[in-house]
């Protein structure tokens, strides 16, 4: 039971590019909403932890942060798809 429910959790994130598997670092530190996997419903990749190493965008006076650089570069083709309205 606990494979088909890893199977379950990973399989979406790798195919919408996530870098991030099941387990996440829920520990301390400034966070981050990644809005192409919130607009994806990756719940897996939603909370990103801010580092200096953690991909980010800015637009319109706003820094945006992204759980990985295929997101942070799909944000960047299309931004208004996955911007809250």
């Amino acid at each position: 039971m606990r494979v088909l429910f890893l199977f379950v959790i990973t399989l979406p994130a790798l195919l919408a590019g996530c870098a991030s598997g099941p387990r996440r670092d829920f520990s301390g530190g400034p966070r981050s909403t990644c809005h192409v996997c919130r607009y994806n419903n990756d719940l897996a990749c939603i909370n990103v932890k801010v580092t200096t190493t953690t991909p980010r965008m800015e637009l319109a006076g706003q820094t945006y942060y992204f759980c990985s650089d295929e997101c942070r570069e799909r944000f960047t083709k299309n931004p208004t798809k996955y911007l809250p309205k």
